[in-house]
């Protein structure tokens, strides 16, 4: 999902990529722009690459909101972030006289916190739990890295989640140093990682109070 901002009364959604998996195992897909009537702000463009012209004649959200709905159903959402995806999803049924979907889910952000308290920041990562450190931490940047928009969100998430799953009950094949993923062994703060000379090396975010630095 893309919007023009963080509030998800007064933003909008621009872009929605929805995937389902029956329990029989069928895939279904759901995918649309949608035009925000009002400006999109140039930091939005900036990240996605979406533009006004892009969404002059995409159908505005009372057009597509009965077939979102439709298509989310009442099955379990998964998401990361699940709570800011589930604000815009919302605001937006509320505003066309649909039903709200329940805040129950699986949250990859929340599994990540609990498996990884103080996941180490790749450089490109953005920050500790957010989905693209979580690409680099997974090694697959090869596939997504260029990826900024909704469907390569979700296709990510897929592969994250599909990690996580395997991390969470022992059958992942990575293994990570501890203060890759619990902070530094000093202060407990999540930790820079950098590749220098073929080497991982590890950096206190709380440099210079702290100057804890590892090789791993």
């Amino acid at each position: 999902m893309e919007t023009t901002g963080l509030d998800g009364d007064r933003d909008r959604i621009i872009e929605v990529f929805l995937l389902s998996l029956s329990k029989k195992g069928d895939v279904a897909e759901y995918e649309t722009l949608i035009n925000p009537e009002r400006p999109i702000p140039a930091k939005i463009t900036e990240i996605t690459g979406l533009t006004d012209s892009d969404l002059a004649n995409a159908p505005t959200e009372k057009e597509v909101a009965e077939a979102i709905r439709e298509f989310v159903g009442f099955g379990t959402p998964v998401a990361h972030n699940l709570p800011f995806d589930l604000r815009f999803l919302n605001a937006m049924f509320r505003r066309n006289n649909l039903v709200e979907v329940s805040r129950a889910g699986i949250d990859t952000l929340a599994i990540s916190r609990a498996l990884f308290p103080k996941l180490c920041i790749y450089p490109e990562g953005g920050g500790s739990h957010r989905l693209s450190n979580l690409m680099y931490h997974f090694g697959l940047e090869n596939s997504y890295a260029n990826a900024h928009r909704a469907r390569d969100d979700v296709m990510l998430l897929i592969e994250v989640f599909r990690h996580l799953q395997e991390y969470s009950s022992g059958q992942a094949q990575m293994r990570f140093p501890e203060p890759m993923t619990h902070g530094c062994p000093t202060c407990g703060s999540a930790m820079y990682l950098t590749r220098t000379d073929g080497q991982s090396v590890l950096t206190c975010q709380k440099q210079p109070s702290c100057t804890v630095k590892l090789v791993v």
